[in-house]
């Protein structure tokens, strides 16, 4: 409940999701890619969508949403990967239009809230361009942040809880 949802450390869930992404972008830069941060798309409904990042490269575009979520059960991280798939692929056509690109690939990227690596994540990095090398080293760091985070969001929240009601 405090890593993820509760709304005493909301703004820093948030922060944590922007230094997660910003690591990516870091590295998708480096890699010569024009990246698209939390663009507004609207499906054919009109209703608003914000995927975290579009990476764009020639013809390619790949949808990537970062997610933090905690391993309660050991497809935690894969179902993650799954929903955020699923919430943007309908959004082809506008991904399309916004980047001239053929070719789109929509990625979960889930992060375990305790520093649990998908593996599924290497295929993200590896279409970035990054080496197996540099892939492990993102990888770490990428987990790193994300542990460090949770356990920085616990403890803000152990010295929250004495004057505000959480729930």
């Amino acid at each position: 409940h405090i890593i993820g949802y509760c709304p005493a450390v909301q703004e820093a869930r948030i922060k944590r999701h922007k230094q997660l992404c910003e690591l990516l972008v870091e590295e998708a830069k480096k890699k010569e890619w024009v990246v698209f941060l939390e663009p507004l798309l609207r499906d054919d409904n009109n209703e608003l969508y914000k995927p975290d990042l579009i990476f764009v490269k020639e013809s390619q575009a790949l949808v990537v949403d970062v997610t933090v979520r905690y391993e309660s059960k050991l497809t935690s991280l894969k179902d993650a990967a799954a929903e955020k798939v699923k919430k943007y692929q309908h959004l082809k056509n506008q991904v399309q239009e916004l980047t001239n690109t053929s070719t789109i690939k929509f990625l979960g990227f889930p992060i375990g809230a305790r520093g649990k690596w998908h593996p599924d994540n290497y295929d993200v990095l590896k279409e970035l361009g990054l080496s197996g090398s540099r892939q492990e080293k993102v990888a770490r760091r990428l987990s790193n942040r994300a542990l460090f985070s949770s356990v920085d969001i616990v403890h803000m929240f152990a010295s929250k809880a004495r004057v505000v009601d959480c729930n």
